[in-house]
């Protein structure tokens, strides 16, 4: 069975900020890219061609548990994407992300219907996440960022918890 093209022009990818090194007009042009597209099941050029946006236009340092985030840039940056972007479906890179967009306590790989659009939340594809530690859930994810991607539903059942 052939499986359904990936729509670019119908995806949005949105992060938390650029890394120490990347390049704010460029979001996830660095290996956070190169990660998410490996497990899309795309090349790098198709996940370019997505629209994509990080909440926060500058590295902002760390903290204790990983890096600083600036929680109000976010929020407004997320208002804009969603007034903005024509896309009919986002995935968001973390909970942090998520929060930015409204959604609180729940887990990643979750899919929120609304207002016409679907959303996806997707763990942080940094290696200071350590979700990404166990080999099942990466297979999880890469299987249901590749089913939301191409426009298909999540079969009930399919999802489990995820922390």
């Amino acid at each position: 069975m052939k499986q359904k093209k990936i729509e670019t022009h119908k995806i949005g990818l949105v992060g938390q900020a650029p890394s120490r090194r990347g390049d704010p007009r460029k979001p996830l042009a660095g290996p956070n890219g190169k990660k998410i597209a490996r497990l899309a099941g795309m090349s790098y050029d198709e996940l370019i061609a997505c629209r994509r946006k990080h909440l926060n236009t500058h590295y902002s340092g760390k903290r204790r548990k990983g890096n600083a985030f600036d929680r109000a840039k976010g929020h407004v940056n997320a208002a804009d994407i969603l007034l903005d972007w024509r896309v009919e479906r986002i995935v968001l890179l973390g909970k942090n992300v998520a929060r930015c967009f409204g959604f609180r306590d729940l887990p990643f790989l979750a899919e929120i219907r609304i207002y016409g659009r679907r959303f996806l939340i997707f763990p942080h594809p940094s290696g200071t996440n350590r979700w990404w530690n166990e080999r099942r859930n990466e297979r999880r994810a890469r299987q249901l960022l590749q089913r939301f991607l191409r426009g298909e539903t999540v079969p009930p059942g399919f999802r489990k918890s995820g922390r």
